[in-house]
C-alpha cells in the first residue's frame, strides 16, 4: 500500500468512524488532505528529477500562488518551465592548466597526473553539467596527452561532454580573439570559482560601414 492509498483509508475512517466535534473533525480531515498534497508534490519531485534540478523546482513552487499546488499543476508548471530553460543552455568550452587545476606547461607533461584541482572548479562545472548545459574542455595540451588528461578528469570527478586537445598557445601579453556568427561570450578565470554574473564590460565588434 502507497502513502496515498494508506492516508485515503485514513480520511475515510475519519470522516465516518471516529466521533469527534465538528471542529476538531475538519480540522483532522484538513490535515490528512495536506499531507496528501505534500504526497503528490513528493512523487511530482522525484518523477521530474532526471530532467529538471531540486532548484529549478523550486523555483516552480515559490511561484504559485496556492501554497498547496496539486500534482498536476506541478508538472504541467515544470513543463512549461523546462521548454523555457532549454531556450538558454550554454555550451561551455573550458581551459585546464591554470584554470581547473594547477599550470602546468606542455613541457612538463609529466607532471599532469599530479596536478592538484583549483578548489571550486569541479562543483562548479558539474553543476553546469547537471543542469544541462554542454561542458567541453579546450586545452592546448597535445593530442598525445589525451589519454593521461582523460585519466585525470576521470579520477578527479569533472563532468564533461568532449575534450578539445591542441589549442594554440599564447604568450603572456596575447590574448585569444573568437570570431563566430553566433553569439559567444569570453569569461577570463581570475581565480575564483563562483557563479557566474552580468557586468558591464566593453567588447570588441566589427565596425558599422
Amino acid at each position: 500500500m502507497n502513502q496515498i492509498d494508506a492516508l485515503n483509508l485514513l480520511l475515510n475512517w475519519v470522516l465516518t468512524d471516529l466521533k469527534l466535534d465538528g471542529y476538531e473533525h475538519q480540522t483532522i480531515a484538513d490535515k490528512i488532505r495536506y499531507y496528501q498534497d505534500q504526497v503528490k508534490i513528493g512523487e511530482a519531485r522525484s518523477e521530474l528529477t532526471a530532467d529538471i534540478s531540486d532548484r529549478d523546482i523550486q523555483l516552480i513552487l515559490d511561484s504559485f500562488t496556492d501554497p498547496d499546488p496539486p500534482n498536476e499543476k506541478l508538472v504541467e508548471a515544470a513543463e512549461r518551465y523546462k521548454e523555457e530553460i532549454l531556450k538558454h543552455k550554454t555550451v561551455f568550452l573550458i581551459d585546464i592548466d591554470g584554470t581547473i587545476c594547477d599550470d602546468i606547461k606542455n613541457e612538463d607533461s609529466h607532471l599532469y597526473p599530479l596536478a592538484k584541482p583549483i578548489t571550486g572548479s569541479r562543483d562548479i562545472i558539474n553543476k553546469w553539467y547537471d543542469e544541462g548545459h554542454t561542458i567541453t574542455f579546450f586545452t592546448a595540451r597535445e593530442s598525445k596527452d589525451r589519454l593521461a588528461t582523460e585519466d585525470w578528469l576521470n579520477k578527479n570527478g569533472f563532468k564533461y561532454h568532449g575534450l578539445v586537445m591542441d589549442k594554440p598557445r599564447i604568450k603572456d601579453g596575447e590574448e585569444y580573439c573568437w570570431i563566430d556568427n553566433r553569439k559567444v561570450r569570453a569569461v577570463t578565470y581570475l581565480g575564483n570559482w563562483t557563479e557566474l554574473t552580468e557586468v558591464d564590460a566593453k567588447i570588441k565588434t566589427f565596425k558599422n560601414e
